[in-house]
């Protein structure tokens, strides 16, 4: 594992063509009055693509945009209100407010106390995936949490939030992958425990989650992976499912745990990944961050990052360089947002702190 800044893994000259692909295709425009305020297609999404785009490429025009999309973006939410959710609600356009420096006293607020009353009921209820996951559940609202853990009621929250995940019976098969399996909550736990954000159980938690996700694997030619429970069937290479999320979670819970043996797995769980042809990871000829190319892009930038690997240094540069699939529209998880925060995490040295979001750091 390394220490070490944040530091692209494409070579200079790659790193260029990255960065002027980026620039021809983010030209300044007007911003509406009013869009969407979510961050999985909305305007928080667009406003964190912008403002690391003016990190990388100040002086264009880029940070007038990331402001731009989020006040347009907070309107949006003034009209048309929003869950505590990190990608439908309010959570991610919090989470967009706070990585560009911005303080929403209300909107803020509002997180902090609905996702409190929620995980208070969780945690005397049934399971529910939808309840806990990354996408609308706990999961999600307490990676936003995490990082504004300094408020007091923020942290209070959190804890409340550690506690239900800490309490919740997960079935003893679980579901594999990050948006709305455990991997995301294992992560989550695992995140809050080197941060030293705790309550009783928690490390016991991620223990027994760990184990579970472990032991569910099914290893093939290429090595561990995961499949689908009902069908047994491969899934993607994804984060949202697939082995490259699950990988990236046992890792968090690795290195929070100091288990060698789950970092281990981790590694070879993602290796396999990038081994497996195209036919068989099924995510090349998707873009997105959620179920796409580019998810596996930055979650092998990561690892790259974290264990210092030079064949995965390689492997992450070759899928950034390589041609990628259009479409998915503008979003942060499907489309152009998403995929030039991916881009901009592998050719530039501005550490990508918007990955929180997807509960890989």
């Amino acid at each position: 594992m390394t220490d070490a800044a944040w530091a692209p893994v494409l070579p200079a000259r790659e790193r260029a063509a990255v960065l002027d692909r980026l620039a021809a295709s983010a030209r300044p425009h007007r911003v509406p009055h009013s869009v969407r305020p979510d961050l999985a297609g909305g305007g928080a999404g667009l406003a964190l693509a912008y403002h690391w785009l003016d990190r990388a490429l100040p002086g264009r025009g880029y940070g007038a945009l990331a402001e731009g999309y989020l006040a347009a973006a907070l309107r949006g939410y003034a009209r048309l209100g929003a869950s505590p959710g990190l990608f439908g609600g309010a959570a991610g356009l919090a989470f967009a407010v706070w990585s560009l420096s911005h303080d929403e006293a209300a909107l803020h607020r509002h997180v902090v106390d609905e996702v409190t009353a929620r995980a208070r009921r969780a945690a005397d209820g049934p399971y529910s995936s939808r309840a806990v996951d990354v996408v609308a559940g706990l999961t999600g609202a307490g990676a936003y949490l995490l990082c504004r853990r300094d408020d007091p009621a923020a942290a209070e929250a959190l804890r409340t939030v550690l506690t239900a995940l800490t309490r919740t019976r997960f079935p003893d098969r679980p579901d594999p992958g990050m948006a709305h399996g455990t991997a995301g909550p294992l992560a989550l736990l695992a995140l809050a425990l080197a941060a030293e954000a705790t309550v009783p159980g928690q490390r016991e938690a991620a223990v027994r989650l760990a184990a579970a996700l472990a032991a569910g694997r099914a290893d093939d030619a290429w090595g561990p992976d995961w499949p689908a429970p009902a069908t047994g069937r491969p899934l993607r290479a994804s984060w949202c499912r697939g082995g490259p999320g699950i990988a990236r979670a046992l890792w968090l819970a690795g290195t929070a745990l100091d288990d060698a043996e789950l970092r281990g797995l981790a590694v070879r769980a993602l290796r396999a990944a990038l081994r497996r042809p195209p036919e068989r990871r099924r995510v090349d000829g998707d873009p997105g961050l959620c179920h796409g190319v580019t998810g596996l892009l930055h979650i092998t930038s990561r690892f790259a990052h974290d264990t210092g690997d030079p064949g995965l240094t390689t492997a992450a540069a070759r899928l950034a360089a390589g041609p990628l699939p259009s479409g998915g529209g503008p979003g942060f998880l499907d489309g152009a947002a998403g995929v030039t925060l991916a881009l901009l995490g592998a050719a530039t040295d501005a550490a990508p702190g918007w990955d929180r979001a997807l509960l890989l750091a």
